[in-house]
């Protein structure tokens, strides 16, 4: 069985956060019935909102304690937790959304949705900055001082001494450094020593390491420390570094390290991501069935023998392949005509895009313009082929031209719009898109999967980059 470790200042970090939270709730739903709208502030409505706090505190635990990553140690910064706070905030808001459209909670106000996470943010960064200034000037005070000895290579045993130095509210202190000069073993086996006969003879919490983590001295200090129960700090190297978003995990006795290679790879992250694509997708379907229906008969109108949608085998999430679904836009011997016209491709790379291309119908040229021939992709999504926001789906032929440096974007599942979508489509080149889709996945967050959204809407508007 899988499991994160905690401790117990973890578990009450997540408390109090949690509880922030519910009063914020209990504040934005005094706001509104009070200041806001107090016509609709009944007794009988008073009890719904009310009697809806547990779920909201229920929702709150879990999402905190989803996104929790030791934020209320003193290693870590106050940008640090609020970042981890902001994001709760927004699945918390995107979980209570999904639930009132469940439960089909109608007498819920959209108003609570901007109140909540707004209070919520100001009550905990309160909370989170008081602790951090009553625990800073308890540890200037000399009390609660963690007595700290540094091995490692001598830039960056220099480097992090003189940050512990930069910073007395973090309540650390080096009282040993030993510098080991690169590929010298002796020098590193006589740090050990020293470390042996320094956690003998005084007082040492923590031991820092700045090796490399294959380094045999590296090893040597860790299992010294381990053995005599004092806690292990290492700066991670390069190779180190990769496990900056790792998660520990026991495995049926065997610890498990899983590596991140990007935020949007986290379990808990994409288990949000998918349940909001679901949950988009779904209402998307509802809301523009009229209009693909419209779209449908109007295409059998034009070319009664000619197949509504073109569907297209694309390369989805880690080279998975799936038939995506859109209008079709072209002739039905589209791909015939292809090689016809590859001089005038007007795209770097591998892909292919004209400009005004004879292969496209009236009414396809209509819906490229608009983006609505890319309306049953929302089947995709539902279906998990997609998501909503995400790197455009490639072509087999396509993904077989790439080099090392775009593979990573078949790591996330492709949407139907990103940050390409919003910053010019075809106007921009093929190396500058591939770089917005790294970008993309190397900052994920719903946050930005939101902006993307709402910056979409008038992109497909101004047709902004539609050929």
């Amino acid at each position: 069985m899988f499991r994160r470790r905690t401790n117990r200042w973890d578990e009450l970090a997540v408390m109090v956060d949690t509880g922030s939270a519910y009063v914020a709730y209990l504040v934005a739903i005094h706001v509104y019935l009070t200041w806001i709208n107090p016509r609709v502030a009944t007794v009988r409505l008073a009890t719904f909102y009310y009697s809806f706090s547990a779920v909201v505190l229920g929702l709150s635990w879990l999402v905190l304690k989803l996104n929790f990553r030791g934020y209320s140690r003193r290693w870590n910064q106050l940008p640090a937790e609020m970042g981890i706070l902001l994001l709760s905030n927004v699945e918390i808001n995107l979980g209570l959304a999904m639930l009132i459209f469940i439960f089909k909670a109608t007498w819920f106000s959209r108003i609570i949705f901007l109140i909540l996470p707004i209070a919520s943010m100001i009550f905990q960064t309160m909370v989170h900055g008081l602790i951090k200034i009553g625990v800073g000037r308890f540890r200037l005070s000399g009390r609660d001082m963690r007595r700290v000895a540094v091995i490692g290579y001598p830039k960056r045993v220099g480097i992090f001494s003189d940050t512990v130095a930069s910073v007395p509210e973090a309540g650390l202190a080096v009282t040993a450094r030993w510098e080991v000069p690169l590929g010298d073993t002796d020098a590193g086996h006589r740090a050990v020593q020293g470390l042996y006969r320094l956690v003998h003879e005084t007082v040492v919490d923590t031991v820092v390491l700045a090796l490399p983590m294959a380094d045999d001295v590296m090893m040597e200090a860790i299992r010294l420390a381990r053995r005599e129960g004092k806690e292990v700090r290492m700066i991670l190297d390069e190779v180190g570094a990769l496990a900056h978003r790792s998660r520990l995990y026991d495995f049926y006795g065997n610890s498990v390290l899983v590596v991140d290679s990007s935020r949007a790879h986290q379990t808990s992250r994409r288990m949000v991501k998918r349940a909001v694509d679901i949950l988009g997708s779904a209402v998307g379907i509802i809301i523009t069935s009229p209009l693909m229906l419209l779209i449908w008969a109007l295409m059998k109108w034009d070319d009664p023998n000619s197949p509504v949608l073109f569907v297209q085998r694309r390369v989805g999430l880690n080279g998975r392949g799936f038939p995506c679904y859109k209008f079709r836009t072209m002739v039905p011997n589209a791909e015939e005509l292809k090689s016809q016209y590859e001089h005038l491709n007007m795209m770097s790379g591998p892909v292919f895009k004209i400009e005004n291309d004879p292969r496209v119908t009236r009414i396809g040229a209509i819906l490229r313009k608009t983006s609505l021939d890319e309306l049953p992709q929302l089947f995709n999504v539902f279906w998990g082929h997609m998501s909503l926001v995400g790197p455009r789906p490639a072509l087999p032929s396509e993904v077989s031209q790439y080099g090392e440096d775009y593979r990573k974007r078949l790591s996330v599942r492709p949407g139907i719009t990103c940050l390409w979508q919003i910053s010019g489509r075809n106007n921009i080149d093929f190396q500058e898109w591939m770089k917005l889709d790294m970008e993309y996945i190397e900052s994920w967050s719903l946050l930005l999967d939101l902006k993307i959204i709402v910056k979409t809407i008038p992109a497909v508007l101004q047709q902004r980059g539609a050929h």
